[in-house]
């Protein structure tokens, strides 16, 4: 055989038993996660995904909250509306507890558990939808969760209009 001193076992004719002896490995440092770049694309990726639930959880609130303000600046039965309207929007499971017709406080508080677990699973749900794309943020995810969100307030007014018709109010 030749001497084989700094040329490629390939070319000598020797052949290694496997690829991965000649593969070097990777040094410690590198196999550790690496830093991302705050407010680049991919920690703008990360924090929709881990986010995207609680962001919606607190999208409901703040229209429980708009809904509040709204009836204390309009007295009166407009101010009632908007409480009314906002507070539907922002808790959608109201109508299938009946609470406008008649309810107690753990009827209340059981709507309110199972909407925010809705409105967590929607906001997950856009996440994941919007990270498919290459490039995105939060203008993105909010389109998506309006999206799908509004699906869910045509519902709640359906449940309202269907429990209004039942009850005779037309």
């Amino acid at each position: 055989m030749h001497n084989c001193d700094g040329l490629s076992p390939f070319l000598c004719g020797r052949l290694p038993t496997s690829y991965d002896s000649y593969v070097p490995s990777p040094a410690p440092e590198s196999s550790r996660s690496r830093e991302l770049l705050p407010g680049g694309v991919f920690a703008t990726r990360r924090a929709i995904r881990r986010r995207g639930g609680i962001t919606a959880i607190g999208c409901a609130v703040a229209l429980w909250l708009l809904g509040k303000v709204l009836s204390y600046v309009f007295s009166g039965p407009m101010g009632g509306v908007f409480s009314f309207v906002f507070t539907v929007m922002a808790v959608p499971a109201l109508p299938m507890f009946g609470v406008p017709a008649g309810g107690t406080d753990n009827t209340v508080l059981i709507a309110i558990a199972v909407s925010a677990i809705a409105w967590w699973f929607i906001g997950q749900m856009a996440s994941g939808r919007v990270t498919k794309k290459p490039v995105v943020g939060w203008r993105e995810w909010l389109r998506e969760f309006f999206t799908v969100g509004i699906a869910l307030w045509c519902g709640a007014a359906g449940g309202l209009l269907l429990g209004a018709l039942l009850l005779g109010a037309w």
